[in-house]
């Protein structure tokens, strides 16, 4: 990068909180800076054990109700994780540079999204489809030659810095979770991070988003919902600081809460492929995206988000785990009618979306692959 490439963009100040009086969750902050200290990491597992177990729900219960309880204790803040302010606010300056583009620009990089592939740009939808997708997308995969691929040139005068940020997710925050998840289930500490090498083939991503603003009578329309309540598909999905309100999280009793975005906190929730992995005790979160209040609904939404998957061929089943035989709740019964791989779940996923956002079914499909449906929250 050159220093007049440096200076050509534009500095990026977060949007003013809102003064709203909003409902929020309580959620949990790890400190993973903690990890490497003396007795730091076991520290960690009593807390992550205790916001798993929240509202001291009991085992029987759990039992009963495993594909419900405990939801909201997916979601939680990471701090102590190395990024500074000015590293984050440098990709959003890269995200709102990237969407001031042409569209004729952008879409020379659109993304494959019929077959289940998410690299690249995903425009909005438009005229009457305009309702089910209000937000651009462009996901910039990892940096390995299975992804090399044609980008803007905005990306590739920032190729090292994106890179950097990218890998620094992964190794400095990811791989860290992954092991303290696998102490906590009492399984070899090594067994998640085996199965997300970042070398190995399969597909993670680092995202920038930007939600358009509605006119208030066509979000009324539709009951202000800018993003229908979902699971992730992944491992785990990392969000960074996004004062705009408007992601809410689904509790365990089916109301909706907004998440705050404290400015030095990466907002981190549990996705399928962990909850797979983990046999239901890591939950999937449910959350979706709502018009913003009145003081902010007026400008566009942008999120800086990575989206951690497992390894291509990796075998959705789950671990057999000390913790959860202690518990009582070991399962040997896989959700999939046959072996599913995390690329192939995720693709089914992706795929499926594209039909329903682009019109060519009017319905959301029930089966996603092998006989897992998806499920509505709306």
């Amino acid at each position: 990068m050159s220093p007049s490439r440096l200076e050509t963009l534009s500095p990026y100040e977060y949007p003013n909180e809102t003064k709203e009086q909003l409902e929020y969750a309580e959620l949990e902050a790890l400190d993973i800076s903690k990890l490497n200290e003396p007795g730091g990491k076991q520290a960690l597992a009593e807390q992550v054990l205790k916001f798993i177990n929240k509202n001291g729900e009991r085992i029987s219960f759990y039992m009963s109700n495993i594909h419900t309880a405990n939801r909201l204790a997916g979601f939680f803040y990471v701090v102590g994780h190395g990024f500074s302010d000015e590293e984050v606010r440098r990709q959003y300056a890269l995200c709102e540079a990237f969407f001031d583009l042409s569209l004729e620009e952008k879409l020379k990089y659109s993304c494959d999204t019929a077959k289940g592939d998410f690299r690249g740009y995903k425009p909005r939808s438009t005229g009457k489809l305009a309702t089910r997708d209000n937000d651009e997308r462009y996901n910039i995969p990892k940096f390995t030659p299975e992804h090399e691929r044609p980008h803007p040139q905005l990306i590739h005068d920032h190729w090292d810095e994106i890179r950097g940020f990218s890998l620094k997710i992964h190794n400095g925050v990811l791989l860290p979770l992954l092991r303290l998840f696998a102490y906590v289930l009492e399984i070899d500490e090594d067994f998640l991070v085996e199965r997300h090498r970042y070398e190995a083939k399969g597909l993670e991503y680092l995202r920038y988003m930007k939600y358009h603003p509605r006119s208030v009578e066509a979000d009324a329309h539709i009951g202000n919902i800018w993003a229908k309540g979902h699971t992730d598909y992944n491992t785990l999905t990392f969000l960074f600081h996004q004062p705009t309100a408007g992601l809410q999280v689904q509790t365990p009793e089916g109301q909706w809460k907004y998440v705050r975005s404290p400015r030095d906190a990466i907002i981190v929730n549990i996705a399928d492929a962990l909850e797979f992995l983990s046999g239901g005790y890591l939950k999937s979160t449910v959350h979706r995206v709502v018009r913003p209040p009145t003081d902010q609904a007026d400008r566009p939404r942008l999120s800086l988000i990575y989206f951690a998957r497992p390894e291509a061929n990796i075998l959705l089943k789950p671990v057999s785990s000390p913790l959860l035989q202690r518990l009582g709740i070991q399962t040997e019964t896989e959700q999939f009618s046959q072996d599913v791989t995390a690329e192939e779940w995720a693709r089914a996923r992706i795929a499926k979306d594209h039909r329903f956002r682009t019109g060519l079914v009017d319905q959301p499909e029930k089966e996603i692959i092998a006989g897992v449906n998806q499920k509505y929250y709306d």
